[in-house]
Order: C-alpha cells, then structure tokens, then sequence
C-alpha cells in the first residue's frame, strides 16, 4: 500500500473515531428548554421610526456635547500646529547659521537642547492631551448613545410603539412609509428628559 493511502486511512479511521466519541458526549448533554416566542399579530404591531441625522441638530444636548468635542479637537489641533511651525523655524535658523558660521559653539548647542526640549514637548502633548482628548470623545459618545436608549426605551413604552427603528445614510433600513416617523416626536421627548436630569444636576 503506498504512503498517501495509509496517512489517508489513517486520517479517516481518526476522524470516525472523533465523530464516534463527540455522539457519546452529545447523548449526554442535556436537550435546551424551547424558547418562549409571543405570536405577534401583525395588524396590531405598532412600528415607528426616527431619522438619526436630524438628532444631532434638533435633540440639545447631542448638538452642544458635539460643538463642545469639536471645538475642544480644533483648539487642539490649532495648538498642535502652532508650535510643530515654530520648531521647524527654529531648525531653520540652526541650519542657517550653521552653513553662515555666524553663531559660536556654545550657542549653536544651546538652540540644539532648545529645538530637542521642544521637539519632546510636542510629542509629549500629541500623545498625553491626545489620547486624553480621544478618550473625552468616546465617554461623550457612550453617554450620548445610552441617553438615546434609554430614553427610547421610555417613548415606546408610553406611546405602545412595539418597535422603535433608526433611518439614515448606510442604515439597513432601504425604505419606510413616512406614516411612521416619529422624528420630531421623539427628540421633544429627548429634550425633555435631559431637561428632567438637569434640573436634577442643578443646571
């Protein structure tokens, strides 16, 4: 018998033992209780739906956290630029009196440690008041995301909606009778619980 034909045999005689002994362990596992499914009677379900781009300009809070971000990541960026342009005029100024020779030894190696501390300070800044800057933006959108939840939650429960579905640009949702949008609805109802939880912060 040729080598191919014994690893081959060898291999299916291993996968019928396999498939032998996952039987025995499958005869010993308790079958699942079937899951409890309502009937739901489609005449009677009550389906909405909200436009999640106008959220952002109509529900309070989504609109003055995003202008916070936005202005917090341009101040930011601004600063960032600012001073990557004054190192790179101050590596400038080294290069140009190196080649003119008009600047002694000591303090060429003084505007050297001037141009390395900034260089370390930039990158410092980039990688502590980014990374902070980024994890401000993703406690903003968490928060921001359980507050539509929540709230929706609420809504649907006081208006009996079964199902409470979110359209937009790239959403799953290809097309929706307008019948069901609770847009403007909703983000009232929004507003009004943020202000319902700043009254309770004091604001």
């Amino acid at each position: 018998m040729k080598l191919g034909h014994v690893i081959a045999a060898g291999l299916i005689l291993g996968l019928t033992t396999f498939a032998c002994s996952d039987k025995k362990e499958d005869s010993k596992t308790k079958e699942e209780n079937p899951p409890v499914v309502p009937t739901v009677d489609s005449k009677s379900l009550k389906i909405a739906f909200y436009y999640s781009d106008s959220l952002k300009e109509g529900f309070t809070y989504y609109k003055n956290e995003d202008s916070r971000i936005t202005k917090k990541g341009e101040a930011f960026q601004n600063e960032m630029i600012s001073k990557q342009r004054l190192l790179e005029q101050k590596a400038q100024n080294y290069e140009k009196y190196m080649r003119e020779g008009t600047m002694t030894g000591a303090d060429m190696q003084s505007l050297e440690n001037e141009i390395v501390r900034m260089r370390e300070q930039l990158m410092n800044m980039q990688q502590t008041r980014g990374a902070q800057l980024e994890k401000e933006t993703n406690e903003a959108l968490t928060v921001l995301s359980k507050k539509i939840e929540v709230a929706g939650k609420k809504y649907c429960e006081k208006y009996g909606i079964d199902m409470l579905l979110i359209h937009g640009q790239g959403g799953q949702i290809n097309f929706i009778n307008d019948k069901m949008n609770v847009t403007q609805s909703f983000i009232d109802f929004l507003n009004h619980e943020q202000e319902i939880m700043d009254k309770d912060l004091g604001k």
